[in-house]
């Protein structure tokens, strides 16, 4: 079960690091940019994929553990499937979130 915990960990922290913020995109952007003298500069798969990310980790967090059972290889392949389905909800909680704030700003007086 704590590996199950840890695996969901590792696939939020994906999606929120690759996809919410996009900060590998920003700061691999200019890397690929200079390396390849490109005036666009994108980097594919996995780095910039919290799908494949997550599955790349995933595996590699079930070897470290020494978990790496058909079970848990599903359990990783099933949230990798999943990060969308993060993603949205990352979105929906940050939403609702600040429509707490604003409710309480209204409320209470304060803009």
């Amino acid at each position: 079960m704590e590996i199950a915990l840890e695996i969901l960990l590792i696939q939020a922290l994906c999606v929120f690091v690759i996809d919410y913020t996009g900060a590998v995109e920003e700061m691999l952007t200019p890397i690929v940019k200079r390396l390849t003298g490109a005036k666009i500069g994108t980097i594919g798969k996995p780095f910039n994929c919290s799908l494949c990310s997550t599955f790349w980790l995933g595996l590699i967090w079930l070897l470290v553990k020494g978990s790496f059972t058909l079970p848990y290889i599903g359990f990783v392949a099933v949230l990798s499937a999943l990060t969308p389905v993060t993603l949205d909800i990352i979105w929906f909680v940050r939403d609702f979130l600040q429509a707490i704030v604003g409710w309480l700003r209204y409320i209470t007086g304060l803009k």
